[in-house]
């Protein structure tokens, strides 16, 4: 009876009921550490030691739950940031392979752009030339070698670019700009023959474009200013402050480091493209309507109303003058060589002088109305075939200098410069009447511009689709840059959620 009564007297005092506020504390205590266990004192020694047993297998149980619990909870997190991580380094691998397959793109883009592939059965157009009108339309002609020595001409293209009069035009490389009275100049890609926009910096009739290479542009205007444009993005680097009133025409030297201006104020101008200054300036006795530079760019010559001044650039003295022997007014110029000087007439007739001195070596005959524009350049004479791949590079391919001379009868013609300046035998031969080309645009021309051939049909498509695939990389570019972005910060948005 001891035995079995002193462990019943000691499993009451444990298992003793406390107060109820005692109880409550014990409880909460417990409850903060382990899990809640029945209270309840057994009434025999078998069954406190059985209720032990349960609790403390309770209590492993309980204990053993948390951690699985814990577990999965710390498991599911795990989970949850590896698909985040996978998904993160998903994009990363997908991003980092559409940037280098762009970056590839950029890469190669330019390279096949300025290696230009000759494809098979291509014609060369040897020559464009591109017109202003007084009805604002611009019009372009691709001209063509023919087996006897002469020029075919196929209009290209013929549309409406201003709203006012084509004062002036320009080409430099594989731009184009023209200038009119509603005070905009306008750009144009002939290569990829596309609008590039328009420059709005002048407050007045454009009235002269010159490029220098195809860097750089010079524009002049009735608002007496002179601006330097940047051809790669076409910034305005400087406007040059001088002219009192329009300036006529403006002229770059060879070296690309000065220029000349003449304008309505009767002064010549010359300013230092260096620094975008004036550098000097000269009064003239009459109005300046023309100013060109010779080839050497040893002297220049300034066109007034009827005579023509021929200046050394060393002294910036006058040295000769030369007036055409039936008195007309001279509308416009051009240096072929150093040694003769294109004149444009009002009555009708292109006069060719020598400049050293002053004697008229032919007058060309065929429009029937008055000269507007000269131009010129210098092709290789190239007869059209199905391909001309056999021309390129032969050391034997003759070049020739081609004239462009455009009047108000709207008609454009093109003699050869080799035959204008051979020496006349017989007096007829001084009016000379042989052109090598001739167009009727039915419109009145003002201004005339000539760029260098390109290669046409699969030439141009090729290289007018490398263009268009640069751009199409450069919006894939953007358009994959900011979906990342985007998925970066849904990302992280549903990492802040999981947390």
């Amino acid at each position: 009876m001891d035995k079995h009564k002193k462990p019943l007297k000691s499993a009451l005092k444990k298992t003793t009921r406390p107060a109820p506020e005692a109880a409550a504390k014990a409880t909460t205590t417990k409850r903060k550490h382990m899990p809640a266990v029945a209270t309840t004192a057994p009434k025999h020694g078998h069954d406190a030691k059985r209720a032990k047993s349960e609790a403390n297998a309770n209590t492993k149980n309980n204990n053993n739950k948390n951690k699985n619990n814990s577990a999965k909870k710390k498991g599911s997190e795990g989970q949850s940031n590896n698909s985040n991580k996978k998904k993160k380094s998903v994009t990363l691998s997908a991003t980092g392979s559409t940037k280098k397959s762009v970056t590839t793109k950029k890469a190669i883009a330019p390279k096949s752009k300025k290696v230009e592939v000759i494809p098979e059965g291509a014609t060369l157009e040897d020559f464009r030339i591109v017109v202003g009108t007084y009805e604002n339309i611009l019009y372009g002609v691709d001209a063509y070698w023919s087996e006897d020595m002469t020029l075919r001409l196929s209009p290209i293209f013929i549309f409406a670019a201003h709203i006012g009069c084509i004062k002036s035009l320009a080409i430099g490389g594989h731009f184009l700009a023209s200038g009119s009275t509603d005070e905009k100049i306008q750009l144009y890609d002939l290569k990829r023959r596309k609008e590039l926009g328009a420059l709005l910096q002048h407050q007045g009739t454009v009235t002269s474009l010159t490029f220098h290479g195809k860097s750089h542009m010079l524009s002049g205007s009735d608002d007496g200013k002179v601006c330097v444009w940047r051809s790669k993005d076409w910034e305005c680097l400087k406007i040059m402050k001088g002219h009192q009133a329009s300036v006529h025409s403006i002229a770059i030297h060879p070296s690309g480091k000065i220029a000349l201006s003449v304008s309505a104020d009767h002064s010549v101008r010359l300013w230092n493209l260096l620094l975008g200054k004036q550098a000097s300036m000269t009064r003239l006795q009459a109005e300046g309507l023309k100013v060109c530079w010779n080839t050497s760019g040893t002297g220049y010559s300034i066109m007034f109303d009827q005579e023509i001044g021929i200046y050394d650039m060393a002294t910036a003295k006058c040295v000769r003058t030369i007036k055409p022997a039936r008195k007309t007014r001279l509308n416009t110029l051009k240096y072929y060589k150093d040694e003769y000087l294109i004149v444009g007439c009002e009555d009708k007739m292109v006069r060719v002088y020598n400049v050293a001195t002053g004697e008229l070596v032919k007058t060309l005959v065929g429009h029937a109305n008055r000269i507007k524009d000269l131009d010129m350049v210098t092709v290789p004479y190239t007869p059209e075939e199905s391909s001309n791949k056999a021309f390129v590079g032969r050391a034997e391919t003759k070049m020739v200098d081609v004239l462009t001379s455009v009047s108000s009868d709207g008609t454009i013609l093109l003699w050869n410069l080799e035959d204008v300046v051979a020496p006349s035998v017989e007096p007829e031969e001084m009016n000379f009447k042989k052109h090598i080309g001739e167009h009727k645009t039915d419109m009145r021309v003002t201004c005339v511009s000539i760029q260098k051939g390109i290669w046409k049909n699969v030439g141009v498509e090729t290289a007018a689709a490398t263009g268009d695939a640069e751009d199409d990389a450069d919006s894939e570019a953007d358009e994959q840059d900011q979906p990342e972005e985007n998925n970066e910060d849904d990302e992280s948005e549903d990492s802040e959620d999981d947390e």
